[in-house]
């Protein structure tokens, strides 16, 4: 097969009405790889050769074409990187590894050329800039910021070694997410006695007997074992929660804890080197530090007010947290379960805590909720709020890359305006940990089919959930629920905008501490007694669940909270305090990046840790994804989320047209603009203000409300 037919087999794509450009994921296979990108690269670098010779300054003769360049390659590369987070192999990876370099080299080439740069700078300096409209504008101007922060101005040794960094960054980052994935495939916890797994769910106990003969166990059940648990995060949740043996319990902590330290797939190495790497390419580009160079792209902006925020609610979570711990000392005591709260005990009591105050078994509650009833829920609320529909279409209709991926349609006033791919449960070894959304097609003008003014977008989104057992439907803890909803709130603002201008549509230039506003909103919505009450179904009876368990669960929802707080702040105030001061030359600190870890969580964190306790090898977040100094996005957007839900409060949720029109306004503005305007003067728009952390604070306990 020649290169030239291996690029039109990746670049083939399925249409499903006006829904385009959906992949054919089963071309992608590893031989196909290495031909099909390198006469990708080959042709985007000599078109990259003309527009760089002749330097257009118009936004036709220039962007367009630049823009049609970056999307056949992020469609090929993107593809490839959604496959190796959901179905890995070795031979996907290496053929990868092979390209990688060169598409790494060409990405920089493009952020630093000064002809392309001098041009973008003309264009916008030019009468006819007043005329490019306010999504074309910002397009512009951040192209601009974008590549001083990646060092056009770099010239001779300097520009090479910002290029050698960029290269070793990618290499790095790819090997992070690898070990992880491979060591999940032999990572074990291996159990013998019947008595040592009292407790653990039964259907996490089926997997962990499933595991073991793909183990080569010859003879293995339910009843007596053995059991091989997959060290993932699955099993570690609830053998933390509900395993009683207390030394499995410590033996899953430990096992878990040390994910990314094993021989062979050791991630220690790789984090401290791109931390230091981090450092020099800020350096190299004219900040201070890291955390620096990533803040000012941020809604934050200054390193001081993220600093000024984490601070602010750690002083309201630490009385609450402190609290907390006191409980589950006394209750650890009272109930003979030890002499001494240890860091595996925190969950397993705290859950009982939870079950005693509250009365509700939170692996009982699974029965409530089907994952089909839920979706339903969940779809439910978007065509309520939003005016819309959503439907799922056959099995086939669409290419998908596993037979457990369903596909959905999004329609308003019988028009389809969006589709979305749902991959709900987890795939030890092929799969990596966690929840995510990705996007497949933005809504862009530059891919507009015939008789459209822009392409439809295309969502998908990753869980890892049981998967179901002997043909009965998936059953969800709340957990689960809220990371559905979490996701899907993603997917909303991808789906929902109104801007088609692909560079700024959807969740593109909108500010990394910003993005997770949309999600995390949409969680606000599990607390709403009637939708909740409506979501839920007894996978046997069909009852939903009664009145007074759904209070329960309710008054719950603070419950640890100044714990979880905490836990949030001690991974933001690492991340940030590492991206500040390790690796930094001339800076007076010998501590490791795990002393400094370290060292954050004895000021911060109130729970036991284990001395030598680290996340950082198993961090994919900061080392494998795009968070780094950013971790503490999650809280900058929890007080935007919280400050959002209480515009529906105010306008009454069970009041259908107040709600409506709040709904209509949020949709227009946060959900429907895009990147298209910086995400402070969107979220103005919405809500006519600026957001405080008061409304998060109140919702969750830690001040009254004003």
């Amino acid at each position: 097969m020649t290169s030239s037919e291996a690029l039109a087999l990746l670049e083939a794509t399925a249409s499903l009405g006006p829904v385009t450009h959906l992949p054919l994921w089963e071309a992608f296979e590893a031989e196909r790889v290495v031909p099909a990108a390198t006469a990708l690269l080959e042709e985007a670098e000599a078109e990259f050769d003309r527009l760089e010779a002749d330097a257009p300054a118009t936004w036709e003769a220039l962007m367009v074409p630049l823009e049609k360049m970056q999307l056949r390659l992020g469609a090929l590369f993107g593809g490839i990187n959604h496959l190796l987070s959901v179905k890995y192999s070795d031979a996907l990876q290496a053929a990868y590894d092979e390209v990688r370099p060169r598409y790494v080299a060409f990405s920089n080439r493009m952020a630093q050329s000064r002809p392309l740069f001098d041009a973008l700078c003309a264009i916008r300096d030019s009468e006819a800039f007043a005329g490019l409209g306010p999504a074309r504008q910002r397009v512009l101007t951040e192209s601009i910021r974008g590549m001083e922060r990646s060092g056009v101005h770099l010239v001779g040794a300097a520009r090479e070694r910002y290029e050698e960094i960029q290269q070793r960054l990618s290499t790095l980052s790819n090997d992070f997410q690898t070990n992880l994935v491979k060591e999940e495939k032999t990572a074990r916890v291996v159990v013998t006695r019947r008595s040592e797994v009292d407790g653990v769910p039964a259907p996490v106990l089926a997997a962990a007997v499933r595991t073991a003969v793909e183990d080569g166990v010859q003879e293995a059940s339910v009843e007596n074992g053995p059991w091989h648990f997959v060290v993932n995060g699955v099993n570690y949740s609830a053998v933390i929660q509900f395993a009683k043996d207390r030394r499995l319990r410590e033996r899953f902590y430990r096992a878990f804890r040390e994910r990314g330290s094993g021989q062979g797939f050791d991630n220690r190495p790789v984090l401290e080197e791109m931390l230091r790497l981090r450092q020099e390419e800020a350096r190299l580009v004219g900040f201070d530090h890291f955390a620096a160079l990533s803040v000012d792209a941020k809604m934050a902006g200054t390193v001081e007010a993220v600093w000024a925020l984490l601070d602010e609610l750690e002083a309201a979570a630490r009385p609450a947290a402190e609290s907390d711990r006191h409980a589950l000392e006394q209750y650890l005591v009272s109930h003979d379960l030890g002499d001494r709260l240890e860091p595996w005990d925190v969950t397993f009591v705290s859950e009982r805590l939870r079950e005693e105050q509250y009365d509700y078994d939170s692996e009982a509650l699974r029965a409530y909720f089907q994952m089909p009833r839920v979706l339903e829920g969940l779809f439910s609320l978007t065509e309520r709020l939003y005016g819309l529909c959503i439907r799922q279409v056959e099995a086939g209709a669409v290419p998908v890359w596993d037979e457990s991926v369903t596909f959905y349609e999004v329609l308003r006033n019988g028009e389809v305006i969006a589709g979305f791919f749902v991959d709900p449960y987890a795939r030890p070894g092929e799969k990596r940990g966690g929840a995510w959304m990705n996007t497949v097609v933005g809504r862009n003008r530059t891919l507009a089919a015939a008789g459209q003014t822009s392409s439809l977008p295309v969502a998908l989104f990753v869980m890892n959930g049981r998967p179901p057992e002997d043909g009965e439907p998936a059953l969800m803890s709340l957990e689960e629920v809220r990371t559905l909803f979490h996701e899907f709130g993603h997917a909303t603002q991808h789906m929902f905008t109104d801007v088609e201008e692909g560079g700024a549509s959807g969740l593109n230039l909108i500010e990394w501490d910003a993005v997770e506003l949309a999600s995390q909103f949409n969680e606000y919505w599990m607390e709403h007694k009637p939708f909740l009450k409506a979501m839920t179904a007894h996978v046997d009876t069909g009852e939903p669940l009664d009145d007074e368990t759904i209070d329960r669960i309710l008054a719950s929802r603070n419950f640890m909270v100044g714990t979880a707080t905490l836990r949030q702040l001690h991974f933001g105030k690492t991340d940030m305090a590492l991206h500040q001061g390790y690796g930094l030359p001339g800076v007076n600190d010998d501590r490791t990046p795990f002393q400094i870890e370290q060292d954050v969580a004895k000021e911060t964190v109130v729970m036991p840790m284990l001395e030598d306790e680290t996340q950082l090898p198993a961090f994919g977040h900061l080392f494998a994804g795009g968070y780094a100094a950013g971790y503490y996005s999650y809280k900058w957007a929890e007080v935007l989320a919280a400050d959002a839900f209480a515009a529906f409060r105010e306008a009454g949720l069970d009041d259908e047209s107040a709600l409506i029109d709040v709904a209509d306004r949020f949709r227009r503005t946060v959900l429907g603009l895009g990147g298209s305007l910086p995400a402070k003067e969107v979220y103005r728009q919405f809500r006519g203000r600026d957001a405080t952390a008061d409304a998060l604070l109140a919702d969750q306990g830690l001040k009254a409300a004003g």
